[in-house]
Formats: C-alpha cells, structure tokens, sequence
C-alpha cells in the first residue's frame, strides 16, 4: 500500500520514492507505475488527479494520470517504462495542485455555509477544468435559491475566507470520531480522515486543501439551477474566481464605452437597446412586409385556375416574420392562391374560398405539411415549379 504523503502535507510538491511495481496500460505507450511513497493525488472525491513528473537518474516521464486501486496502491500512469526498484524524484504540478486545493476548500466552504443556513445537505461534487459544482439536498424538496440567498452564502463563505482559520486535516481515534460535531457522516468505515476549518466546517474528506481559509482567496457562485431533482450550485473559487473577474471587467467596460454608460448602468442600457432594436425591426418588417405583398400581386396569373390567383414565385430569403405576415395578408383576400420559394422555405397558402389542400400539395413535392389551408416546409426552388403543374393538372377545368 503506497503511503500518501499529501494527507500530511498538502504542500509536499517534491518527493523521493522507490519504484515498486511497473506494468504496461491498456493504452498504447503508456505505463502504471506504484511507489512506496507518493504526493501525486488520484482522482476521487470529486477532485481529479494530479499531474508532474517522475525523475531518475539518465531519465523521466510525465505523469498523465493518477488512480488507486482497492488495496490502497496508487498507480502512475506515464509515458515511458521505469524499471521495478528505481529511486525517482516526484514533482507535482504545483499550480494544477493550488487551483485544485482552492476548488476543493472553497467547495467545504459552501457546503458548510449551504448546511448552516439553508439546511442543505451536500451529495456530490465535481471539480470542472472551467467550473466546479455541489449538488445538495434542500428541505422540502427546494430546487432554488433566490437572489438574496445566494448573495448570503458567498458573503457568509467570503467572510470566514477573510478571517484566514486555520485549515486542519488529521485521522482521529474511533472514539476521537464519536464525538465530533461533524457536517454529515462519513461515508467510508475506518481510517476516517477529518478535515475541519476554523469553527465553522467539519467533516470527513481524503483531498488536499490549503492550511488555511485565506488561501482559498475567494468564492463566487455563477447559478444556483435545479438538476436531478436536487440543487446544483456552480462555483469558481481562488485564482479561477479573479480570472473571472477580470474577464467580466474587461468587457463590461468595453459594453460600457460603446454603450456611453457605466458598468453599473449596463442592464438598463441594455433594456433600452433591445427596446429600440424592437422598435426598428417592427418598421423593417412593416416595409419587407409591403413589398413582399407587391411582389405577390404582381405574379400572380389569372388565366392558369379557373377564378384563381395563382402566384407561384422564387424569392431571395427574407426575414421570417416578414414572410409570415405577408403570406396571411395576401390570403386575407378572396381568390388567391401562393407558391413560395425563399430561401430554403417552402410556404404553400391559399385563400379560405379556395379548394386546393396545400398541406397534400407540399408533402407531394417537398418534406412539410400544416393546414389545407397553409403549409411549409423545406425544399429548392424547384418545388415551387413543379407544385405550379401538379395543379394545371388537377384543378383545371
């Protein structure tokens, strides 16, 4: 069984070990090795792996992968064979191992706030390479927080983070375990490790976390959203949390210049934009609308159907809504029968005094359908041509 020297020291970034096995990975060019001792994490928790290096004398490998098996035997997976019984020099990837540490201390953190607060009772977590998330069971089945309960939270978490509490991790003894006030109960028996910060958070965990609560740095929560008929709250903690700001600053005040308003003004600016935008579309379609009219009345064919007129066209494409107010104005009047090609839209449509089924016509000649009396789909322009014969055939007398 490989002795973990993170549960001791999180910290512990560069070590010495003994190779104690090799054998070849399922995949091709790679190797599962097993150390004596070892500070690289496995994935498990909800924390991924760690990644690094492996050296020895005249060699290395990359550490691609780090798992353990049931027997507590942590197995390497690198990129090249290291002989059973070489001495190797470990080195983590420290800046993988911090993001990882304040991801998973951030993550104690909310949970510890989301369970005093709220009652919340955590069930899972996943630390993303973007994003990391909980997923908590809230009393009475909630699935939702409010603006104002989120607000708490990250203000709750924040303020302990300022108070930089200590960060303990150690293994209690079986009657040490009875008495602590933990957050839930742990999930594996025996060989129980505790981790607790400050007074405020304490519960069982095998991951790596700061050594204290200041350098977890910061907590945001992007939503609050139901999943799985739990609650799943999306988090950046540390360095993740100030890229994210800059991020946002930086394009709020590029929105915020083109705009000519201030960052805190954004939304209202916004509200405004998209208002007059509405406005100005609701002309264009006025005016597309009109003109797509003209263009109907001016194809038409009074001597194809018998008290009919036939208007079957190709058009370039045009604004949908455009389209769709046209094509109803147009069959509004007595008599008319349309055809029509624009873009990739196929729109077949007559009036109510006329006995053709479009919804036939189009599902004869192209793939859609609708109502005898209106009907679209997808097709070429061909269709339109070839719906235009289909009824001189039929409906001519």
């Amino acid at each position: 069984m490989t002795d973990r020297l993170y549960y001791d020291d999180a910290y512990c970034w560069r070590f010495e070990a003994d190779v104690s096995a090799c054998r070849k990975a399922k995949k091709p060019g790679r190797w599962e090795v097993a150390l004596d001792r070892s500070a690289f994490y496995p994935t498990s928790g909800g924390q991924p792996f760690d990644t690094g290096l492996l050296k020895w004398k005249g060699g290395s490998a990359r550490v691609l992968d780090v798992e353990a098996d049931d027997r507590g035997e942590v197995w390497h997976t690198v990129d090249r064979e290291i002989e059973e019984g070489t001495r190797v020099r470990g080195e983590i990837d420290g800046d993988r191992r911090t993001d990882h540490m304040e991801q998973h201390g951030g993550e104690h953190m909310l949970a510890g706030a989301l369970w005093e607060k709220l009652g919340g009772v955590t069930i899972g977590l996943h630390l993303g390479q973007e994003d990391s998330s909980i997923d908590a069971d809230l009393p009475e089945g909630r699935t939702h927080l409010t603006e104002e309960e989120i607000a708490m939270l990250e203000d709750t978490v924040n303020g302990r983070i300022r108070q930089d509490a200590p960060i303990r991790c150690w293994f209690p003894t079986a009657e040490e375990l009875k008495k602590l006030p933990l957050r839930k109960p742990p999930t594996v028996k025996g060989h129980v490790r505790i981790v607790a910060m400050g007074d405020f958070e304490m519960v069982a965990c095998g991951g790596t976390h700061p050594s204290s609560t200041g350098r977890i740095g910061l907590v945001k929560i992007l939503s609050a959203a139901p999943a799985r008929g739990k609650i799943r709250i999306t988090f950046v903690c540390g360095g993740r949390a100030v890229r994210l700001f800059q991020t946002y600053m930086k394009y709020a005040d590029k929105a915020g210049a083109a705009l000519s308003c201030p960052v805190a003004e954004l939304s209202r600016a916004a509200a405004e934009l998209k208002y007059r935008l509405a406005e100005i579309q609701k002309k264009a379609n006025r005016y597309e609308t009109g003109d797509l009219l003209e263009q109907f009345r001016a194809g038409e064919s009074r001597e194809t159907l018998p008290g009919v007129a036939l208007a079957a066209l190709t058009l370039p494409d045009h604004e949908p809504k455009a389209v769709s107010e046209a094509v109803l104005e147009y069959i509004r009047e007595p008599g008319k029968a349309l055809l029509l090609s624009c873009g990739e839209r196929l729109t077949f449509a007559r009036s109510a005094d006329v006995e053709i089924d479009m919804n036939h016509l189009i599902k004869r000649v192209a793939r859609g359908g609708g109502r005898p009396e209106l009907a679209s789909g997808a097709g070429i322009p061909e269709c339109v041509e070839t719906a235009r014969k289909i009824l001189l055939t039929e409906h001519r007398t």
